[in-house]
């Protein structure tokens, strides 16, 4: 057990840093969970900042994949935290050039809300209220569980002839992981 404790503390400040292309402004503000039964219900307030590749790819006719992420872990004091169960929440942003308005769908359900400005679709976009996500294990009462969420942007479909020109272009970036305890 000694071993393991040295091995898991001398380690730690590797695997804690900060994520990889970690994002410029894009930030979770506020998240919280509600434990219903075997099912977790998320709200989650994030703020995407617009800059100038994201307005050249909707202009371009690409989407924007607007993601949540949430993951659920078993604390573990001696070891690594036990994932146990990882899920996303998925919104498209587009922009609608005949009507001159960018459009917000739900992937889940296909909903959809029109915007005049892009501010006002991201902000929407940022507000998620209402997701919930099946818990595959039972709870035990005795555990204690971390809860994660992240928001993340990233480009999503593209016309097929800027598919050819733009083929080794990215456009990506999320936010840290607001993380807190699962409340019993």
């Amino acid at each position: 057990m000694k071993f393991a404790a040295t091995l898991s503390a001398l380690l730690l400040p590797f695997f804690a840093a900060a994520p990889l292309h970690a994002a410029e402004g894009i930030e979770v503000q506020a998240a919280s969970v509600a434990l219903r039964d075997s099912t977790l219900e998320f709200s989650v307030r994030a703020e995407f900042p617009v800059d100038d590749k994201m307005r050249a790819a909707l202009e371009a006719g690409a989407t924007v994949d607007i993601e949540f992420e949430a993951i659920l872990d078993r604390r573990n004091d001696f070891w690594f935290d036990s994932q146990i169960l990882e899920a996303s929440y998925l919104r498209e942003l587009s922009w609608n050039a005949p009507s001159q308005r960018f459009v917000l769908r739900e992937e889940a359900g296909g909903e959809q809300r029109t915007f005049t400005t892009i501010e006002e679709a991201l902000e929407s976009a940022g507000r998620l209220q209402g997701w919930t996500v099946g818990i595959p294990v039972q709870l035990e009462p005795e555990e204690s569980y971390k809860v994660s969420v992240r928001a993340r942007l990233r480009r999503g479909r593209m016309p097929t002839a800027l598919k050819d020109l733009t083929f080794w272009t990215r456009y990506w970036s999320r936010s840290e992981w607001y993380e807190w305890a699962l409340p019993r």
